[in-house]
């Protein structure tokens, strides 16, 4: 491990997602986005429907997670995430659908139904962020 990386670890529900040392950390937490370098202060959030971006020996990566927690310790972040997708494994047709369908059942939703369709909705809107983000990176090179 060098002083200029940081370890980072990122866990879905059922398998580790990445393992390995980066650059830095960028989530979406509960009070917005945050980048995380090493040595940063110890900080324990819970993360919004967003993208988490970290660098690998100068080359960007993107995953999407759909919410959870993170930890950050002086040399290693720790990403809890429920759901947690590479975003070259992100298809654009399927987030599209889902997203219509949300937005047409948020329109006849009410009570609590609306909160879950709306929660929905920004799940798919967040991986549709992640999927235009890796697209527009790789349009770079």
């Amino acid at each position: 491990m060098s002083t200029s990386t940081i370890e980072l670890v990122i866990v879905s529900q059922d398998q580790i997602m990445y393992r390995g040392f980066v650059d830095h950390v960028n989530i979406t937490g509960e009070a917005g986005e945050l980048g995380i370098y090493p040595r940063h202060t110890q900080l324990l959030t819970r993360l919004k429907p967003g993208i988490v971006s970290f660098n690998v020996d100068g080359e960007a990566k993107v995953m999407y997670t759909s919410g959870g927690f993170v930890e950050v310790q002086p040399n290693i972040v720790t990403i809890l995430a429920d759901v947690a997708i590479h975003a070259h494994e992100l298809d654009k047709d399927r987030i599209l659908k889902a997203k219509e369908i949300a937005e047409s059942k948020l329109s006849n939703a009410s009570g609590e139904d609306m909160e879950l369709v709306a929660a929905k909705l920004k799940r798919e809107i967040a991986k549709l962020r992640a999927y235009e983000y890796i697209n527009s990176m790789q349009s770079k090179r």
